[in-house]
């Protein structure tokens, strides 16, 4: 009964590093651990019990890590970098825009490229991509 107690402990120990951490890497030593434990239950020796536990880790962090490392990754939301976010703005044109012309946004001076027909003052506009250090524009 005492190794059984062992054994939920680093069941719980692994859970909590995770949740302190968010790595979800620890939580495959678990399922090592949950697998000795019941192998103690059934009266294998602590030797056995550590030898399987290892094993079972092992494969399960072979398995398990790659699927959590790119699972996590996919959950992450990329941070937007400040040009990104103009992206879809509409704006008034203060300027007749052709082919290139200067643009301010949020205070800002831009090369914008005009993508589509020619853009009168007055007209809106919509950012619709960055090109390197130039933005794409077309008539909203």
């Amino acid at each position: 009964m005492n190794l059984l107690v062992f054994w939920l402990i680093i069941v719980i120990c692994t859970f909590v590093i995770d949740i302190l951490t968010s790595n979800f890497c620890f939580v495959l030593f678990s399922i090592g651990a949950i697998v000795a434990a019941i192998c103690g239950i059934f009266g294998m020796s602590f030797m056995m019990q550590i030898i399987i536990f290892a094993i079972i880790s092992i494969v399960a962090l072979i398995i398990g890590y790659p699927i959590l490392k790119n699972k996590n990754i996919r959950m992450c939301k990329k941070t937007l970098l400040m040009e990104e976010t103009y992206i879809g703005k509409v704006m008034k044109s203060e300027n007749e825009i052709s082919d290139k012309a200067q643009i301010k946004v949020n205070g800002e001076y831009w090369t914008a490229i005009n993508e589509g027909e020619v853009i009168h003052p007055g007209e809106k506009f919509v950012i619709t991509g960055i090109e390197g250090i130039k933005l794409k524009i077309k008539k909203a």
